[in-house]
């Protein structure tokens, strides 16, 4: 790991660790949580729909607000159509991006199926050359990709999309070395982050099966990669940051329940009610694998239809599940 981290375009990134895009979790309040305990060198936001986002505004809570503390932070587009990419583009350049970012790897029927982007994209290059020139063509910030490695592990495709990336001027390129429809049970294919560092001269952030420190420095040393970003992990251990960096709590059920009752105050007070429980029952499904009956707390939680059951569920029941 580079103890100065790296560039995308004129923009450092340290320390070189980044957070994932994560639909329904990367939002406001998580990444509030998140620098509690030790911030990545970047930050994502969740995916955001390339057609709804010029009728969002950044000074209200919602998709694309965030806080001067978080910077540099990269907003993701899906998008299936040039104009919706640059009219994205265009709207998050008028406000605190620093970095847009086009995904090329969700695979979620709702994503890649229905609305043809995501990882779909990976099936028409073309169409991706011509997304990415609309977005550079009104981008005022770095333009960057995040992958999945198509319908099969093939390093020629891998080429030709490193081609089209080059051409395009992407600034950076991180690379989930999962297929298209496998799912994450699947370990992932760490090579193919060193095959696609071999293929550019932009930094390559890899992605995938990194859970705890000695996981991040093995993935530094085995492919070469520019910074690693993290998801899942970072979400069941909001402090993970910190503990690749060596400035790790001590975790214990107390630590745990002031982290999680943490993480309700935020989503809770940034939230209303009804969109709140949605976003707190996804954290934990995640958190609650730190906790030895985490799954009977996650279903009490799971059943929860107020703020105030839910606080009542971390009172009576959160230390008897650690």
């Amino acid at each position: 790991m580079n103890p100065n981290g790296f560039k995308i375009g004129n923009i450092q990134i340290n320390p070189p660790l980044v957070l994932a895009p994560m639909a329904g979790i990367s939002h406001l309040p998580f990444r509030r949580l998140i620098r509690k305990y030790g911030a990545p060198g970047l930050f994502f936001t969740e995916m955001l729909s390339a057609r709804a986002l010029p009728g969002e505004q950044f000074d209200w809570p919602g998709f694309v607000q965030c806080d001067e503390e978080e910077h540099p932070i990269s907003y993701q587009i899906f998008a299936s159509d040039p104009r919706d990419a640059e009219a994205a583009t265009q709207k998050l350049c008028q406000g605190p991006v620093d970095i847009v970012d086009l995904n090329l790897s969700c695979p979620a029927p709702e994503i890649a199926k229905k609305r043809k982007a995501g990882a779909h994209l990976l099936n028409d290059l073309d169409m991706i050359s011509r997304i990415l020139r609309a977005m550079k063509s009104v981008s005022t910030v770095p333009v960057t990709a995040k992958i999945r490695l198509g319908k099969t592990a093939d390093r020629g495709f891998l080429a030709e999309l490193a081609a089209v990336f080059t051409e395009n001027e992407v600034a950076a390129v991180t690379i989930h070395p999962r297929v298209t429809g496998e799912k994450l049970k699947r370990v992932s294919r760490w090579e193919y982050i060193g095959y696609m560092k071999e293929m550019m001269t932009v930094p390559v952030i890899g992605n995938g099966d990194v859970k705890t420190r000695e996981d991040c420095l093995r993935m530094f040393s085995e492919t070469g990669c520019d910074g690693v970003m993290i998801g899942r992990a970072a979400v069941q251990k909001p402090w993970i940051f910190s503990t690749i960096n060596r400035e790790g709590a001590d975790i214990t059920p107390e630590f745990l329940q002031k982290c999680y009752l943490e993480a309700v105050r935020l989503v809770s007070d940034y939230f209303e009610e009804p969109r709140f429980l949605g976003r707190i029952k996804e954290f934990t499904w995640y958190f609650s694998k730190n906790m030895k009956f985490g799954h009977h707390f996650a279903s009490l939680i799971q059943n929860a239809d107020s703020l105030t059951e839910v606080k009542g569920i971390v009172e009576n029941k959160f230390q008897g599940s650690c």
